[in-house]
C-alpha cells in the first residue's frame, strides 16, 4: 500500500500479507496464535465468549481500515512518501485484547475500575513508544513523554484505588500463608504494567531498520493501544440477576411463610372493620 493512494481494497489487504515470507510474514502468523489463543482461554474463562467473537470480527474486518487511514495521516502529517509491503496492526490489536483480559480478571478478583486500567495500560504503552522511538527534538519528546508519564501514573493511581478492599481480602484468604498471600493478591495490578512491558520490548522490534526494510513500529503500538481500547468499548459489564428479596435486603429465613390461619385472621380484621 502506498501511502500517497486512497486505495480502499489496499487498505484491507495489506494487513494480512508481507513479501518476506521466512522473516515477516511466517512471524506474523505464529504471533496471530501466540495473541488469539490464550485471549479465547481467558475470554472463556471469565464468561465473555461474546466478547472474543466481537473483538475477532471487528480486528479482522473493521480494525485494517482503522489502521490504514491513521498510517496515511501520520505520513501526511510528516510529510513522507512509502510503500508497505504489509502491515502487522491486526496482531498488535489482539495483543492490546489480550491485555485487556487481564484486565478483566482484575475486575474479577478485585473489582477494579476497567476504564481506568485500560487507560493506564493505553498511556504506558504510548510512553514506551515515545521513549523508545521518538526522533523529535529533545524538548519535545520530553514534553510528549511527561504529559504520557502523567497521565500514566494518574490513571494507575485511580486503578489502584478502585481495588474493592472486601474482595481483595478474599482473595487473601484462598492462600494459607498470609505472606504468599498478601505479596501475590499486591502484584496482580503490577504485572499488568509489566506484561505491557515485556510486549513492548520483547515482541516489537525495537530495531526499526532490519536489512533494507524499515519495520513499521508506529502501526504496531497503534494496534496495540486500539486493541485495548476497543475491546474496553465493546465489553459490557455483566449485570447479576438477584432475586427479589436480595434487592430489597430481606433476609428469606427470617420470613414466615403465609398460613391458611393467617388467611382467617385477616378475614376477620377485614369484617371487624366493616
Amino acid at each position: 500500500m502506498r501511502s500517497d493512494s486512497l486505495n480502499v481494497l489496499a487498505f484491507f489487504t495489506c494487513h494480512f500479507v508481507h513479501e518476506d515470507f521466512a522473516n515477516h510474514l511466517l512471524p506474523n502468523i505464529l504471533a496471530y496464535f501466540v495473541a488469539v489463543v490464550p485471549l479465547y482461554w481467558f475470554l472463556l474463562r471469565l464468561n465473555e465468549k461474546k466478547l472474543f467473537y466481537k473483538l475477532f470480527f471487528f480486528n479482522c474486518l473493521v480494525m485494517p481500515f482503522i489502521l490504514s487511514l491513521i498510517w496515511i495521516e501520520a505520513c501526511a502529517f510528516w510529510n513522507i512518501q512509502t510503500r508497505s509491503l504489509g502491515f502487522s496492526g491486526i496482531n498488535s490489536a489482539f495483543l492490546g485484547a489480550l491485555i485487556f483480559a487481564y484486565v478483566l480478571l482484575l475486575h474479577e478478583r478485585l473489582r477494579v475500575n476497567t476504564s481506568y486500567a485500560s487507560l493506564s495500560a493505553m498511556f504506558f504503552a504510548a510512553l514506551i513508544f515515545t521513549l523508545t522511538y521518538s526522533t523529535l527534538i529533545i524538548i519535545a519528546t520530553t514534553t510528549i513523554a511527561a504529559i504520557l508519564l502523567t497521565a500514566f501514573i494518574t490513571f494507575a493511581y485511580k486503578t489502584a484505588k478502585s481495588i474493592d478492599l472486601q474482595s481483595k481480602n478474599k482473595l487473601q484468604e484462598k492462600i494459607k500463608n498470609p505472606k504468599i498471600a498478601a505479596a501475590s493478591v499486591n502484584l496482580l495490578l503490577p504485572f499488568l504494567y509489566l506484561l505491557i512491558f515485556l510486549f513492548s520490548l520483547g515482541i516489537f522490534p525495537t530495531q526499526i531498520i532490519q536489512g533494507n526494510i524499515t519495520i513499521n513500529v508506529f502501526i504496531h503500538y497503534t494496534g496495540f493501544v486500539f486493541g485495548i481500547g476497543a475491546a474496553q468499548l465493546m465489553w459490557q459489564p455483566q449485570k447479576p440477576h438477584r432475586k427479589l428479596d436480595d434487592a430489597f435486603g430481606v433476609d428469606k429465613d427470617k420470613v414466615k411463610p403465609f398460613t391458611e390461619e393467617d388467611r382467617g385472621e385477616k378475614s376477620k380484621r377485614i369484617m371487624c372493620n366493616r
